[in-house]
């Protein structure tokens, strides 16, 4: 009987640590996501301030000093 259980403690071990590292993957994939998101969003926002330029009105911050009118 004793040796029918010797290895059970060794395979719980094993099952818990694919677990884990299960959940641990699914958060790495979410956080890169997530990153690659915010990298997306803040190119497109560089992008469309300096090709178009600031809004006329309702704007967040205020015109750009250098600015032509």
């Amino acid at each position: 009987m004793v040796k029918g259980r010797a290895g059970q403690a060794l395979i719980e071990y094993l099952i818990l640590f694919a677990f884990m590292s299960l959940i641990a993957l699914n958060m790495v994939k979410g956080m890169g996501g997530m990153m690659s998101d915010s990298i997306r969003s803040i190119g497109y926002q560089l992008t469309q301030q300096l090709t178009i330029g600031v809004c006329a009105e309702e704007c967040w911050y205020s015109d750009y000093e250098n600015r032509t009118k």
